[in-house]
């Protein structure tokens, strides 16, 4: 026994991961995030308001591309794990991924809107389909890679944690500091959110932070091309078959199921936030472009400062007791939230009432966004200790492909909402019970999602313990 405790404790050493490599790998999760967040944060209102197309036209654009991300996001994660490449199984894909997103995501923003309907449809179909296969590249990957950087309970917390923080910062970038920066009123556009030239600023600086972050990964996790790329594990060769059988694996995991509808539920609020938050905040509250940023900045702030204090709470009560918590912090918020809908003539002229509901969710999510990650990468440890494989890939594709789903579900649901709700893209001021339907999306729909987060997280079964013991074994038969 102390032979197989030495033996395990030196991997553990082999496998320790630098502060410098750990930020290195993050800052990827920087560059995804800001241009994941800038289309599903302005993307909607660019397309109904700008561009005037329908929202049911906009919803559909986003529906049709979760077909493609069906079948692309696992089977990303399929071709990762059984690659053999010069720059291992994960590297070669971070830098195909990068280089694409820069250049669609380009084009995407480009299109005319003075062109016809059927030409705007056409154009941002195509550039969404082509700019989610490159985000897929990159992102299933990129995810797998974080997975395998480290296999110390906590230490996986800790990754997820630093690349988390770069994510949310990402976020803050395009939902405040960029309301102030690009969307700042001028004599053209007294609202400065209906500047065409605004979005495509946007989309330049964007594209050039992806090119960075995406190097700046590929460069400092080389180290864990060659200790982190063992093809001799696999004894299957590549095919559809065995792709299809990896993949029914992950969902009849039962663990893997609880994070995959838990995470899907939880980034479904955060889709809702993203898709109508800019709808609500700009017609329900009546607020500008300061006003709505300093709203998100002070969200995203505490979601980002509160980030070590949900590792150490998972540290002390666990994984799963802390996301819960998060999870009912974030219930809370949504009541917040909807007592200011009811009460919106009293937020109009005093958006500082609402900082409240933003300090809350701020804290509430912080940790909903990195804990799950690390679960996840116990529950490969899980499929290896029965199996004698590991497939980070399929099961971080497979996660992807839940949130992408649950992002394009809650685009086309509520682009399909804002039409029947009478959302008029023509009118200044909107009717009174159209904007009390925008508040009660936001409010109540991610209240909702929440709560079935919360019961999807409560089934989830594995602790530090059973972590340990599996790997304890894995290693024994090694």
């Amino acid at each position: 026994m102390s032979v197989i405790i030495d033996a395990l404790q030196s991997d553990r050493r082999n496998r320790k991961v630098t502060l410098l490599e750990m930020t290195g790998y993050g800052t990827g999760f920087f560059g995804y995030g800001f241009i994941t967040q800038m289309i599903t944060s302005y993307f909607v209102f660019y397309a109904t308001v700008l561009l005037k197309l329908p929202g049911t036209l906009v919803g559909l654009v986003f529906a049709l591309s979760v077909i493609w991300d069906a079948v692309s996001d696992p089977m990303m994660g399929y071709l990762s794990d059984h690659t053999n490449s010069r720059y291992g199984k994960r590297h070669l894909y971070i830098v195909i991924g990068t280089l694409g997103i820069v250049l669609s995501n380009l084009i995407l923003w480009q299109v005319s809107p003075d062109a016809s309907d059927p030409i705007k449809f056409l154009w941002i179909l195509s550039c969404i389909l082509i700019i989610k296969t490159f985000i897929t590249i990159f992102i299933t990957p990129y995810n797998a890679l974080g997975a395998e950087l480290s296999n110390d309970y906590h230490e996986r917390s800790k990754i997820q944690g630093i690349k988390t923080v770069y994510f949310l910062t990402a976020l803050v970038m395009v939902t405040a500091v960029c309301m102030f920066v690009f969307f700042r009123p001028t004599s053209a556009y007294p609202i400065g959110q209906l500047n065409p030239l605004a979005y495509r600023n946007i989309a330049v600086m964007s594209s050039l932070i992806m090119l960075f972050t995406g190097i700046i990964t590929h460069l400092s996790t080389k180290r864990f091309i060659a200790s982190g790329d063992p093809q001799s594990e696999f004894s299957n060769p590549l095919s559809i078959g065995n792709f299809i059988r990896e993949s029914k694996y992950s969902l009849q995991d039962k663990d893997f199921r609880h994070v995959f509808f838990g995470y899907m539920y939880t980034n479904l609020a955060s889709a809702i936030v993203s898709v109508v938050g800019l709808h609500t905040f700009t017609y329900t509250f009546n607020m500008n472009n300061y006003e709505i940023g300093v709203v998100f900045g002070v969200q995203f702030f505490f979601s980002i400062a509160s980030q070590p204090f949900w590792i150490a709470l998972a540290k002390k009560i666990d994984k799963k007791k802390a996301v819960i918590t998060g999870l009912k912090i974030c219930m809370a918020a949504c009541v917040i939230l909807f007592y200011f809908v009811i009460q919106m003539e009293l937020v109009h002229g005093n958006y500082l009432y609402l900082l409240i509901y933003a300090t809350v969710v701020g804290f509430g999510t912080s940790g909903l966004f990195s804990l799950p990650l690390s679960m996840l990468a116990d529950t490969v440890d899980q499929q290896e200790f029965h199996t004698g494989h590991r497939n980070e890939g399929v099961y971080f594709g497979m996660l992807n492909f839940g949130y992408k789903l649950s992002q394009s579900l809650a685009v086309l649901m509520l682009g399909v909402a804002l039409d029947i709700i009478g959302f008029d893209a023509g009118l200044v001021i909107q009717r009174q019970s159209t904007l009390f339907s925008l508040g009660s999306l936001l409010s109540a729909g991610s209240l909702l999602t929440f709560i079935l987060a919360s019961i999807s997280y409560k089934n989830y079964s594995i602790d530090e313990k059973r972590v340990r013991a599996m790997q304890l074994a894995i290693n024994n038969r090694k």
